[in-house]
């Protein structure tokens, strides 16, 4: 009995302290939307890559964003659709801005919902496909962050 009960204890505090962390791991920044010519303060969950890049997670009053920034090439174009592969899942964006294309850091930002946060959550991102032609590949190890860091993002967003 007093074996169950400390198991119980450690489970529970376990999940505070992932939920501490977690919520310790957000910041305050501002983001600029070139579409909307506009900056906004939101809150942001980042998620380093192994080859330098970063993916965001963006919560703008309610509203979540993905920013990513994958150090890739893709291509001459500014706006094309955009494929976000989960495994065998997709995420279709039928016409995304590659901002900042001449740059190392180029990036898309993409307006998602949280039911797609739950879906990164459970099989993070493989790759992405710009214009039908121009793919990054995620290694596994970036796709596990991914994971893990879209976990947080969701269970701090959740309702």
């Amino acid at each position: 009995m007093i074996k169950r009960l400390y198991i119980l204890f450690l489970l529970a505090n376990f999940g505070t302290g992932f939920a501490q962390n977690c919520a310790s791991s957000v910041v305050s920044d501002s983001l600029y939307r070139p579409d909307k010519q506009q900056s906004f303060i939101v809150s942001v969950l980042n998620c380093p890559l192994k080859n330098g890049g970063n993916i965001q997670f963006i919560n703008h009053g309610g509203k979540f964003i993905l920013k990513l920034m994958l150090h890739e090439k893709f291509g001459f174009l500014d706006v094309g659709p955009l494929q976000i592969k989960s495994g065998s899942k997709s995420f279709f964006v039928k016409s995304a801005t590659l901002y900042d294309k001449k740059e190392p850091n180029a990036y898309f930002l993409v307006d998602v919902l949280i039911n797609y946060i739950a879906t990164l959550k459970d099989d993070g991102i493989t790759s992405v496909v710009f214009n039908e032609k121009f793919e990054a590949a995620l290694p596994g190890e970036d796709t596990k962050n991914i994971r893990r860091t879209a976990k947080c993002f969701y269970e701090l967003n959740k309702k």
